[in-house]
């Protein structure tokens, strides 16, 4: 199953990258794509949150270790500040106001993007381990 997680990730970067490739020499014409783009991210970002959770929650009862509890309480806790970061930005970020500042916008979105990056380097080190690690395989 962490093997989804990692296909996940890897989607989820590849998303962004395009996005920002797009971004970076995007002008008003390209919002439409830009758009299409956020949305397919945003889908894509929810559901890996929904799997990665699901899998989160099941370590947290089958591994009580002070080691899993530790990793699943920061899990949480980061993810719910990534998920509010996320949600301040797309509501930060209407149409209309990418529009008027684009330049702002790449700024918001390679600080955003690096958060995301920085997660997913933090899960795949800390918590993916736990989630393959044998006191899953024996149960």
């Amino acid at each position: 199953m962490v093997m989804v997680l990692r296909q996940d990730h890897d989607g989820l970067r590849l998303l962004m990258r395009e996005f920002a490739q797009l971004l970076a020499v995007a002008s008003i014409r390209d919002m439409p794509d830009l758009a299409r783009r956020r949305i397919a991210f945003s889908q894509a970002f929810r559901e890996h949150m929904g799997r990665e959770d699901a899998m989160v929650r099941d370590l947290g009862r089958r591994s009580p270790t002070p080691q899993a509890t530790g990793v699943v309480r920061e899990h949480g806790r980061a993810m719910v500040a990534l998920f509010l970061r996320y949600s301040d930005h797309v509501k930060d970020w209407a149409p209309a106001q990418i529009n008027a500042d684009l330049a702002g916008y790449r700024n918001a979105v390679r600080a955003l993007q690096n958060g995301f990056h920085d997660r997913m380097a933090w899960e795949e080190q800390h918590l993916h381990p736990l989630l393959e690690g044998p006191t899953l395989r024996a149960a």
